[in-house]
């Protein structure tokens, strides 16, 4: 295994309760009803972003509140998630994996800009050969995103690792041929990230001996 591909949000950054506090103040201003705690959260969060915020109650047709939603949301995340930390072990975990050559990149669904800001003070430079996000705020996929950089790098994707918190995670790494490991701290709940045929971990630090054992 050479290359790791690590998701950012509720991967790397621990960003879940920041996540929901957002969501709930966002569902009060559009006098929808707020989620009573992670377990409700987790039961509805999901990918593409627009079906999750359909299932809120927000309108994601056209003429819709989708979109004015989404750019407050994005303030109000962007706000709360100033005191969000790395996951434990995450800096432990990407040093290791640097001493011993493996290149690793962070792409994310994330708007470029917005996580170059959300990367820059934690100085994950030297370990991180490239942090690629999206072009909006929406959160569709990021599958055309892992789909360049493979073919940019030449990697092989039976030699890539894919690491995230989420059911899309593992969809890109198997539309991709690449290997994938689920996070059980992040932003989609251990059972369901259990159904799908991938290694489920709780502690970032497992990686090492994923990245080891291929």
């Amino acid at each position: 295994m050479r290359y790791v591909v690590w998701d950012w949000n509720g991967t790397l950054l621990d960003d879940l309760s920041c996540a929901i506090a957002a969501t709930n103040q966002l569902l009060t201003e559009f006098a929808l009803p707020p989620l009573a705690g992670v377990d409700a959260y987790h039961q509805v969060f999901r990918f593409p972003v627009s079906d999750y915020y359909a299932d809120l109650g927000f309108d994601v047709t056209p003429g819709g509140n989708f979109e004015a939603a989404s750019r407050r949301f994005l303030e109000l995340y962007l706000n709360a998630a100033r005191t969000c930390g790395l996951h434990a072990g995450a800096v432990q975990t990407m040093a290791t994996l640097h001493e011993a050559g493996v290149t690793q990149v962070v792409i994310s669904a994330s708007e470029q800009g917005n996580l170059d800001a959300q990367l820059a003070p934690f100085a994950l430079g030297e370990w991180l050969e490239a942090a690629l996000g999206l072009g909006d705020i929406y959160a569709a996929s990021k599958q055309a995103l892992a789909q360049n950089w493979l073919l940019d790098t030449g990697a092989e994707p039976s030699q890539v690792l894919f690491v995230g918190d989420s059911g899309h995670d593992y969809q890109i790494a198997a539309a991709l041929g690449a290997r994938c490991a689920l996070y059980t701290r992040g932003h989609q709940p251990r059972q369901y990230l259990e159904t799908l045929p991938v290694p489920i971990i709780d502690d970032l630090r497992e990686v090492v001996a994923l990245v080891a054992a291929d």
